[in-house]
């Protein structure tokens, strides 16, 4: 087959079925990227007024690094009971109502490096309901690090990811009979 007005057969030149390669593969690429854009949801920042200019607004996730990233959205989804809203070659977002969780399996450059991980940071978790958590928990085999507790503001406990990123998950007081 002759390409018209170059007068050499299309796929018989290397260099144009390499540019062909290059240029399929580039579409391909391209279309994967807007499909993972578009899988995420728009981020609610909160309204238009805050305490002051500049203020922060809200939390809407927080990133993990993990170091096996379908062990944790296991984790995440099945134990935890998170819904999962995107996930690529190396990054999942999982949400609980409005708040997020994502996790990845690539650190960024400037990322602590070692162990322990998350010291000195307990992002704590909701629940309406402790005991079937607590049921959860147990099917999914995952030990409390601090079992249920009744505190003034509602019962707290903490629980371990994979990772060993640490977590409390707060559940309302019951009303007093």
């Amino acid at each position: 087959m002759t390409t018209p007005g170059y007068g050499v057969r299309e796929f018989d030149d290397p260099r144009r079925q390499a540019l062909i390669r290059c240029m399929r593969f580039a579409s391909l690429a391209v279309a994967v990227c807007l499909a993972l854009v578009g899988c995420a949801k728009p981020i609610d920042f909160g309204s238009g007024a805050s305490a002051s200019p500049g203020a922060v607004t809200g939390v809407h996730h927080i990133l993990v690094t993990v170091s096996n990233l379908d062990r944790s959205i296991r984790f995440y989804r099945d134990a935890l009971g998170m819904k999962i809203e995107y996930r690529s070659f190396h990054f999942a977002m999982l949400t609980a109502g409005k708040f997020g969780v994502a996790l990845s399996d690539e650190p960024w450059d400037f990322e602590k490096k070692g162990e322990p991980k998350g010291v000195g940071m307990i992002p704590h978790l909701t629940t309406l309901d402790m005991d079937a958590f607590a049921a959860r928990l147990k099917q999914h085999r995952i030990p409390w690090l601090r079992g249920p507790r009744k505190e003034s503001y509602g019962v707290e406990a903490f629980i371990e990811d994979p990772d060993g990123y640490q977590w409390a998950v707060l559940a309302p007081l019951k009303p007093s009979a």
